[in-house]
């Protein structure tokens, strides 16, 4: 017969089943989060929003003090760490929590605090991590996926 192979390599095709989204046959681009049409790599950062740290520990804690990488930090609030009062100052870089009433954060399980970012929030990290007991003393701990902190003693 007359039918010829298109570029996509279909028979009597007419190349749109391999087109990807700037209509190009066997091309490399797709649709970012924001609905423009680019090669991945060129995909812009995802925006920020709200990114949840946090905790599981057996022993109370009496303060933290963490930096962020991958992201800048708007604004640091709730979590266990409202709930018990805490006093919550933020940077850019670092967010800091203590009571000047002496309340602890509980021992056990849940969200330490909420973040509101900007900047990809599939690269965001905690790091350089200081957990307080108590008596001021150290908490040893892990870092899990980058937002899980898990206390060690």
């Amino acid at each position: 017969g007359s039918a010829e192979v298109d570029e996509c390599g279909i028979c009597g095709g007419d190349s749109s089943s391999c087109e990807d989204c700037a209509g190009v046959p066997n091309g490399d681009a797709v649709i970012c989060w924001d609905g423009s049409c680019q090669s991945p790599d060129d995909c812009p950062d995802q925006p920020g929003g709200s990114v949840e740290v946090y905790y599981n520990s057996d022993t109370p804690i009496a303060g933290f003090q963490f930096n962020v990488d991958g992201a800048s930090v708007l604004s640091a609030s709730g979590g266990e760490a409202e709930a018990a009062g805490f006093t919550i100052p933020s940077s850019a870089t670092t967010v800091i929590g203590f009571s000047l009433s002496g309340s602890v954060i509980p021992l056990g399980t849940g969200t330490l605090i909420s973040l509101e970012i900007e900047g990809d929030s599939n690269l965001f990290c905690i790091e350089d991590l200081v957990l307080s007991n108590t008596d001021g003393g150290p908490i040893s701990y892990l870092i899990e996926n980058c937002n899980t902190i898990k206390s060690s003693e």
